[in-house]
């Protein structure tokens, strides 16, 4: 898999259409197309700003080496577990993020009326 290919399945991941995955980083979906089918090189800048905006390694992104996305959590004193579910959460759209917040509050408070 090249870089060209590699942004089409970082894309995909994301569940991201080429004009949103274009408008979070200042290009349109035109360019982003352009830039999958391998018809527009993709500069340095935005290798840049697809990594910092997605949390993406950009490692992998270049070269296909290591995890697709940087690790945010290492920073932080969590469990195997809760390290797993904040990844698991990074991967989520905007409404199924707001499903799971309604969900733990929900269950706290449960816990709390207990």
């Amino acid at each position: 898999m090249d870089i060209h290919e590699r942004l089409k399945y970082l894309r995909a991941q994301l569940h991201l259409t080429t004009r949103a995955f274009g408008a979070s980083i200042n290009m349109s979906g035109g360019a982003i197309t352009n830039m999958e089918k391998g018809t527009r090189n993709i500069t340095e800048r935005t290798i840049r700003d697809v990594c910092r905006e997605y949390n993406v390694n950009p490692d992998w992104l270049t070269d296909g080496t290591g995890p697709i996305f940087e690790d945010m959590t290492n920073e932080l004193d969590l469990d195997d577990d809760v390290r797993q579910l904040a990844r698991q959460y990074s991967l989520l759209n905007d409404d199924d993020r707001e499903l799971v917040k309604r969900m733990i509050d929900s269950l706290a408070e449960k816990i709390e009326k207990s």
